[in-house]
């Protein structure tokens, strides 16, 4: 063999040697479509920790808020499908296309599932300076004094959003509704007093719940963690919805990485000291497969652009 011909030989069998580099082989990207300090930061950032030891790599959080979250699906959407760039998913992926015009994402459509990460449900949460104990309380303050109570929300379309217009629905009262770039603004600002109520989750409101003033949580039943929290049908108000969280890739992942995610990501779900740091967030660890979380994705889409339309949100 000639020299020329064994050199040839040797960069051919380094190129190959480079093709087949093992997924990942730099940063991965996680994309949170909502500022920092929010639930879904807060899940991000225990979830990265983690997930960057299994793959061996760093898992870069890249917080891209802004239209209720739409503009950070829609970044996670056009995204290459190579496994380097991951979406931070939760409910209002599949209320946006209901609520907002112009979305340019499709919530089942443009991602593959790679699984399920917690649920918790919302709660109800106003400033200390509010005279109510209970929401049955609140409810009769606000109709004594129509729109004239603010209510603040994680953005236009966002679940806590809607959410408060379900509220409203439900008990006959209007509010004044103040959208945030995210949850995580929004508690502060109730914190401050500057807006009064608001709905959010335990993992948001976790840094501030010795300032705020829970009052009731939309779930069928109490929290083991948070007994003391009523739910609204403990108040006499028919008021349960649930949020989610899970991991998106934008559509197309080759098969194989999508498997290496999954079973990364169920790894950290079956872990107890992962379990144990969501248990004072309200949250609950999932197990679904990524089958179960795409039909939840599929369901929810259906069941949010039937509410949106009954109770009659519109975004421009």
């Amino acid at each position: 063999m000639s020299a020329k011909l064994a050199l040839a030989v040797l960069v051919a069998l380094g190129g190959a040697a480079m093709a087949a580099e093992p997924y990942p082989d730099h940063p991965v990207t996680l994309v949170v479509p909502y500022a920092a300090g929010g639930s879904s930061d807060v899940l991000a950032r225990l979830l990265g920790e983690r997930l960057s030891k299994s793959l061996g790599q760093p898992i870069v959080i890249d917080n891209r808020a802004g239209a209720g979250s739409r503009l950070g699906i829609e970044v996670a959407a056009k995204s290459a499908p190579d496994g380097y760039t991951l979406l931070l998913a939760d409910m209002p992926h599949t209320i946006i296309p209901a609520i907002q015009k112009g979305v340019h994402y499709d919530p089942v459509r443009d991602f593959t599932p790679i699984g399920l990460i917690g649920t918790a449900s919302m709660v109800f949460f106003v400033n200390p300076a509010v005279k109510a104990e209970t929401a049955r309380d609140f409810v009769a303050l606000a109709k004594a004094d129509p729109e004239k109570i603010t209510i603040a929300s994680g953005g236009i379309g966002s679940a806590t959003h809607l959410t408060a217009e379900l509220f409203q629905a439900r008990t006959g009262i209007k509010l004044v509704h103040v959208p945030f770039r995210g949850a995580g603004p929004a508690m502060n600002d109730l914190v401050a007093g500057h807006v009064q109520s608001g709905f959010t989750t335990l993992a948001t409101a976790s840094s501030v719940l010795d300032r705020v003033r829970a009052l009731a949580i939309a779930s069928e039943t109490r929290l083991a963690t948070r007994a003391s929290i009523p739910t609204f049908r403990d108040n006499g108000i028919d008021l349960v919805v649930e949020h989610w969280w899970g991991v998106l890739a934008p559509a197309g992942l080759p098969s194989e990485i999508a498997a290496r995610l999954t079973r990364d990501l169920k790894a950290v779900l079956d872990s107890h000291e992962f379990a144990t740091r969501l248990e004072p967030l309200g949250v609950t660890a999932s197990h679904a497969s990524p089958a179960q979380f795409q039909a939840l994705i599929e369901s929810d889409t259906a069941r949010w652009a039937e509410i949106v339309k009954s109770v009659g949100i519109s975004v421009p």
